[in-house]
C-alpha cells in the first residue's frame, strides 16, 4: 500500500461512502421532473439546529391561477448505500388502519357533513377529505391488505449473519419525521379568503441500494421475498413529534417505478380535481348521509 491512495482506491472510497449514490437519485428525480435539492437543510422542530436530509424533490402537478389552488408533491429522501438487506415483518391489516389517512397529506379544504334535526338543533361532523375526494381509492399503499409491523438490517456477525434493528428505527423515524414536520410547517396557509391553497403530498422515502425482503406472518410458512418498496408507520410521542409517521423504503433500482405506480396516481387525481371538478373540490359543507 503506497503512502498516497490510487485513483481507484479514492474512487472507491467515494463510492462506499454513499455520496455519489445521492447524485444518482437526485438525477433520476430529475429526468422525472422534479425540481431538486440535494443536503436539503430544515431546522430542527424540537432543538432548533439545523439538519439535514440527502435529497428533496417537489413537483407541482396541477395550478389554476384564477381559483388560487394548486397541488405539489414532495419527496424527502435518505440515501443508503448498503448491500446488507433490510427484512420486515408484515400482518394483515384491521379496521383501524383501514380507516387511517396518511398525516403527510395536506388538503386545501376541510369538509363537514351537517343533519338538520328540526327544531333550530343540528349535527356536525367532519369528512376526511382523504376518502371523501378518492385518494384512498388512488393511493395503492392504503389499499394493500398488509401492514409492515417491523424492520431489521441483515448483517454480519463474526461468521454469520445478525437480524440487527438496535438504532435502526430512531436513527432513521426521527430526522424523517422531524424534516417532514418542518417542511409541513412551511406550507403556506389560507388566511382568509382569496389566498392561495395548495394541495401538499409529502413521501418521506428511504432508497436503499440493498434488497428489501418481507416476511408475511399471516402464512402458513412464512418465508422472505423480495419487494421493490414498502411503508412502515411508527407511532411517535416526544417532543413536537406526536402521532404516526410514515416512512417508505424503495430499492434504488426501482425509483422511477415507484414513483409511476404509486405517487403518479395521487398526483393524477389532485391534478383532476384542480382542472375538471373545482366545483365537487370546493364544496365544503355536505349533507349527512347515512
Amino acid at each position: 500500500m503506497g503512502a498516497e491512495p490510487s485513483i481507484d482506491e479514492i474512487m472507491a472510497a467515494v463510492e462506499e461512502s454513499g455520496y455519489l449514490m445521492e447524485q444518482h437519485v437526485a438525477t433520476q428525480l430529475e429526468s422525472l421532473g422534479f425540481h431538486v435539492t440535494t443536503n436539503f437543510a430544515f431546522e430542527d422542530p424540537d432543538e432548533g439546529k439545523s439538519r439535514e436530509m440527502d435529497v428533496r424533490a417537489v413537483k407541482r402537478v396541477a395550478v389554476d391561477e384564477q381559483e388560487k389552488i394548486s397541488a405539489y408533491v414532495e419527496l424527502i429522501v435518505e440515501c443508503k448505500n448498503t448491500s446488507n438487506p433490510f427484512v420486515f415483518i408484515a400482518r394483515p391489516k384491521n379496521e383501524r388502519d383501514l380507516r387511517s389517512s396518511p398525516k403527510e397529506f395536506l388538503f386545501p379544504y376541510s369538509y363537514e357533513m351537517k343533519k338538520d334535526l328540526g327544531g333550530g338543533r343540528g349535527m356536525s361532523k367532519q369528512v376526511d377529505p382523504f376518502v371523501h375526494l378518492g385518494f384512498d381509492q388512488a393511493y395503492k399503499e392504503h389499499q394493500k391488505a398488509w401492514k409492515a409491523v417491523q424492520f431489521c438490517r441483515i448483517d454480519r456477525k463474526g461468521s454469520g449473519w445478525h437480524a440487527n434493528h438496535g438504532g435502526l428505527y430512531d436513527a432513521m423515524f426521527y430526522p424523517m419525521a422531524k424534516a417532514v414536520t418542518a417542511r409541513k410547517s412551511e406550507v403556506p396557509k389560507p388566511r382568509q379568503s382569496g389566498d392561495w391553497r395548495h394541495f401538499w403530498f409529502f413521501f418521506p422515502l428511504v432508497v436503499t441500494s440493498g434488497r428489501l425482503m418481507l416476511i408475511d406472518t399471516s402464512e402458513s410458512a412464512p418465508v422472505p421475498r423480495p419487494i421493490d418498496h414498502v411503508s412502515f408507520t411508527r407511532e411517535l410521542k416526544s417532543g413536537k413529534l406526536t402521532g404516526p409517521y410514515a416512512l417508505t423504503f424503495v430499492r434504488q433500482e426501482q425509483l422511477q417505478q415507484f414513483v409511476e405506480q404509486v405517487i403518479d396516481p395521487v398526483a393524477a387525481l389532485a391534478s383532476d380535481l384542480v382542472n375538471n371538478r373545482l366545483e365537487f373540490l370546493k364544496s365544503t359543507s355536505l349533507t349527512w348521509t347515512e
